[in-house]
């Protein structure tokens, strides 16, 4: 039966036990799954070309064999077969192939083959997480067939892009705009297309990318600026329910001198964001739109990985997804500092809460990585939560590995894109660094630090807003992630500081340690900030230690 049938003639109980029972499940009886399909995985790869090259003749027997002997892995030791495509060095043959950022500009997409397995999996775990969406407790649900959901997320090649697809073979949904419409669109399009549809038919589900979410949040506060008359432009096309919402809605604005939201708007049954910033933004979200959305974890390699829960306070990952792995905070910044180390890896019952974990993937069904390092950091929460009867740990985002810059979820920044936009840019830059940053708001920028070359005549003249607007073009000249944001979220995300030359070089001959050139240490950013501070000759008031 398909998903839509069940709604109608299965007891509500059989279907959260179908596809939410997991959530039961002891950690002991996670593991088991967890080890079970990872040999099977194991097996898969060692028929292969692709799985040959990391075993080395060897197939590992155990689980414990297969952590220890197969290497760590990050996408370049794919690139060569999955960016041409090549099938034939696989576990198995690949339905679709979807693409994901990888570094930008002259290495922008990352490529990851899904098998029919992989899809099953994918459209279960996507089915359970509308279910969570729309409960408010354990076996409570409200899932309807013909449902009008506002999509908002990136189209295909991207992961978010198969939702439609998974979907529509087990339940009707009306999306606005509809999957046809929408991929002859720009996502920018696509997304204004959207709001204008839920505006005027009014909708009951909302998949969204929690960074525009939020800039539409803004967009609909906005519209009550001039006595609503942006949203009584729209009366025209609207049905008679949205017509009395909207009159209700700029009738309240006037006399309580309030701003109208989106709850006073739309009645959602289930809200669903994704995004690597979305913790920023889900209280805002929530007290506008009525209803807390909740969280999906997940991305290109490893598809839908982990839900929250009816009670959205904490990610829970499928069992049947990836084959997860952790690398301690500490283990990966020791990494960090001696490239030759081999980071430890540790599994789901050997965790602790409150650290901060580098996430590692086997993925499952026939999947192409192995050990493959995704470069998103999450903190566990909880070991298990016993207010909803929850054995396993919740874990939360952080973000992505100090090396890489995420800002929005739309664009990943790393030092060899920098590198390569201030060699464009052929600015008088010496020594430089960059973070990622959050304003007052708490969203996230990039902050470049960079000191001006003395050498250069035309140094001088550069002032802060100049270098600031200069690279500003050519990043999103190179980057057309990064040229995204400005045009669908209206932000350009890029903060300079002038440092004083030799401030750099200075902190490295006091501590003995170098910058790091992305993602360097908060304490570490203050320290040089110090040293810049100082005066002439002086030390900076003993501020800068050796770590």
């Amino acid at each position: 039966m398909t998903f839509e049938e069940k709604l109608k003639n299965c007891p509500p109980a059989e279907i959260w036990q179908e596809y939410c029972g997991f959530l039961d499940l002891s950690m002991a009886e996670y593991m088991q799954i967890q080890k079970r399909l990872v040999m099977e995985q194991v097996d898969l790869m060692a028929a292969c070309p692709l799985g040959q090259r990391f075993f080395k003749g060897h197939a590992p027997k155990s689980v414990e064999e297969f952590r220890a002997r197969v290497p760590l892995t990050k996408f370049q030791d794919y690139a060569d077969v999955l960016l041409p495509q090549r099938e034939e060095m696989l576990p198995a043959k690949p339905v679709v192939w979807l693409h994901t950022t990888w570094e930008g500009g002259d290495f922008p997409t990352k490529r990851a083959p899904y098998t029919e397995a992989m899809l099953e999996t994918y459209t279960r775990n996507i089915l359970a997480a509308m279910i969570l969406a729309t409960s408010h407790g354990k076996g409570q649900f409200h899932v309807r067939p013909g449902a009008r959901v506002l999509y908002s997320l990136a189209p295909m090649p991207y992961a978010t892009g198969m939702f439609p697809d998974l979907i529509r073979p087990q339940i009707r949904l009306r999306f606005m705009p509809s999957v046809e419409e929408a991929r002859g669109m720009s996502f920018g399009q696509q997304t204004k297309l959207g709001y204008k549809m839920a505006m005027q038919q009014g909708m009951n589900l909302f998949f969204g990318m929690s960074s525009i979410l939020y800039g539409a949040t803004r967009n609909l506060d906005s519209l009550s600026g001039g006595g609503g008359g942006g949203m009584l432009k729209m009366a025209l096309g609207m049905s008679p329910r949205m017509l009395w919402r909207a009159v209700s809605a700029v009738y309240r604005s006037h006399r309580d001198g309030t701003p109208i939201r989106p709850r006073d708007l739309f009645k959602l049954d289930g809200f669903v964001c994704v995004g690597t910033d979305t913790s920023l933004y889900k209280n805002e979200l929530a007290e506008a739109w009525g209803i807390r959305p909740l969280e999906l974890a997940g991305g290109t390699e490893p598809s839908c990985m982990g839900t929250e829960t009816w009670s959205k306070n904490g990610l829970v990952f499928f069992p049947d997804d990836c084959f997860y792995e952790f690398i301690p905070e500490r283990e990966y910044m020791r990494e960090l500092e001696d490239p030759g180390y081999t980071p430890r890896t540790y599994l789901m019952d050997e965790l602790v809460a409150g650290q901060n974990y580098e996430l590692v993937i086997t993925v499952l069904k026939g999947g192409a990585f192995l050990r493959y390092r995704v470069g998103d950091v999450y903190r566990c929460l909880r070991l298990r939560n016993p207010e909803d009867g929850l054995d396993l740990p919740q874990f939360e985002y952080i973000d992505r590995i100090p090396t890489v810059i995420d800002i929005a979820g739309f664009t990943r920044i790393t030092q060899r894109e920098i590198e390569k936009v201030i060699t464009l840019s052929r600015l008088p830059l010496g020594g430089w660094f960059a973070v990622k940053e959050y304003n007052e708001e708490g969203h996230s920028y990039l902050h470049l630090y960079a000191e001006l070359n003395e050498d250069d005549e035309g140094a001088a003249a550069l002032t802060r807003q100049i270098l600031q607007e200069h690279l500003s073009v050519y990043f999103r000249s190179y980057d057309g992630d990064y040229r995204d944001l400005k045009r669908l979220l209206g932000m350009d995300p890029l903060m300079v500081t002038v440092l004083k030359a030799g401030t750099i070089a200075a902190y490295t001959a006091r501590t003995g340690r170098s910058v790091q050139p992305v993602g360097a240490p908060r304490e570490v950013v203050l320290d040089v900030l110090r040293l810049n501070e100082a005066p002439a000759g002086q030390e900076g008031g003993g501020a800068v230690v050796a770590q």
